[in-house]
């Protein structure tokens, strides 16, 4: 057997998605829907056999050169599936000359890959099986929100409202994430939740103003083998105006980590390579699990 290259016509969805979840961590970066509705369509594949194994190849053309760059909410991709026959490796090499630029994220599950030429990146993980350890200052934001009138609710509010909640927060930060970006993303999020039961918005109100405090989109699967590292994505969140002083983010990640406490799963707080970041995110005690970047041509 070889690896193809399947442009995105020939990729059969059906096939493409077992292979996913067929993986020992089955991140949902790596769904059909998702990377179809993130690129737009403009994404092709390496295969492995029958769909033993698989490689997504996201890409733009600008100025007549068509290259692969990593899509926005979508932190890590890479080689997914069950065949070890393969490697990471191989399907770097087989990625087709006409990709003049190729910058990829890959994840770190499916094998070793330290035989590649590759910069590690950051990435932070919180069991879930067992009671977190926050450290002092996080504790003391925790108990200071719960003596206010705050209460948190799954699937009140819809992915394109915690999109304007986010934009509104940090779209300064992020000028390189355009209109039609924010809207793929949406649309992803309503197709793996439709078809896969895989994405939830979490939000944080005062009950005596009915004000929005707070706010995340969160990706992860429901239910999968007991032998799959299952992880909960906090890929999209932010406070509204009236919640950013109180520290609100605080309180929505807590309610996102008790609301799973107890599952064989990670909690994935995406990141952060930004130092102020990295640092809030340390105050749950995740520990770093990084990922890896390849480029070649950059």
């Amino acid at each position: 057997m070889k690896i193809r290259h399947l442009h995105h016509s020939q990729i059969n969805p059906s096939e493409w998605d077992r292979s996913i979840l067929n993986s020992r961590v089955p991140l949902v970066y790596g769904l059909y829907d998702y990377l179809d509705a993130l690129c737009n369509k403009n994404w092709s594949a390496l295969v492995f056999g029958e769909y033993e194994a698989v490689f997504p190849l996201p890409h733009k053309t600008k100025l007549g050169i068509t290259y692969i760059v990593q899509p926005v909410f979508c932190q890590q991709l890479g080689a997914f599936g069950s065949n070890r026959r393969i490697t990471s490796l191989d399907f770097l090499r087989a990625i087709p000359k006409k990709f003049i630029r190729v910058r990829l994220q890959l994840n770190p599950y499916f094998d070793n890959q330290q035989n590649a030429s590759l910069t590690t990146k950051t990435n932070f993980l919180l069991p879930l099986s067992e009671p977190p350890t926050y450290n002092k200052d996080c504790r003391k934001n925790l108990a200071t929100l719960s003596k206010l009138p705050i209460e948190y609710h799954r699937n009140a509010i819809t992915f394109k409202e915690v999109i304007e909640v986010y934009r509104e927060a940090w779209g300064e930060t992020n000028p390189n994430i355009g209109d039609s970006a924010y809207e793929n993303f949406e649309d992803a999020c309503k197709r793996v939740q439709s078809k896969h039961q895989c994405a939830f918005t979490l939000a944080a109100t005062n009950t005596e103003t009915s004000s929005l405090l707070g706010v995340s989109i969160l990706l992860g699967f429901p239910s999968l083998a007991n032998d799959q590292e299952k992880h909960l994505h906090y890929v999209c969140a932010g406070p509204t105006i009236a919640g950013k002083p109180l520290g609100i983010m605080h309180g929505i990640i807590d309610a996102a980590i008790q609301g799973h406490l107890g599952a064989t799963a990670y909690f994935d707080f995406e990141g952060s390579s930004i130092p102020s970041v990295a640092t809030f995110y340390q105050k749950f005690g995740p520990k770093n699990t990084p990922y890896y970047l390849f480029q070649r041509g950059i």
